[in-house]
């Protein structure tokens, strides 16, 4: 199973479950673009590696484990988008794209050199909160 999928999944869920606790296969789907029947095979991956609840006739919720490995990428997206707005200039509606690309490499020593260069910063260039590590 690749990497960026993993992770792109853990992040969609994360968004999702922030205010609720749990999202629907038909969310996941909808937010990452693709067949629901795909996400509920990435579900039952995620769910043998103890990342997320997943009882096919109810919604998804991540373990502690899950959340902390979302939290983790959620993290990094945020700290590169600072970094691709404060310190390369690039327009906050740019940010995003390339963020999404760069998270999936970023390595722990380079998301800490990041975080340290930045001063430590709690929110992103959208003002969302970057998770502390």
């Amino acid at each position: 199973m690749k990497r960026r999928a993993v992770e792109d999944y853990l992040k969609a869920l994360y968004a999702l479950s922030e205010s609720g606790g749990a999202a629907t296969v038909g969310q996941i789907a909808g937010r990452l673009k693709v067949s629901a029947p795909s996400v509920t095979n990435m579900m039952k991956r995620l769910a043998r590696q103890g990342l997320v609840r997943h009882d096919p006739h109810r919604a998804v919720q991540l373990t502690e484990a899950g959340w902390a490995a979302a939290r983790a990428v959620v993290r990094r997206h945020r700290l590169l988008e600072l970094y691709l707005n404060r310190v390369l200039g690039l327009d906050p509606s740019e940010v995003h794209e390339e963020a999404d690309r760069l998270e999936h490499a970023l390595s722990d020593s380079l998301e800490r050199r990041l975080d340290e260069l930045l001063g430590h910063p709690d929110t992103d260039p959208h003002g969302e909160p970057i998770p502390r590590g």
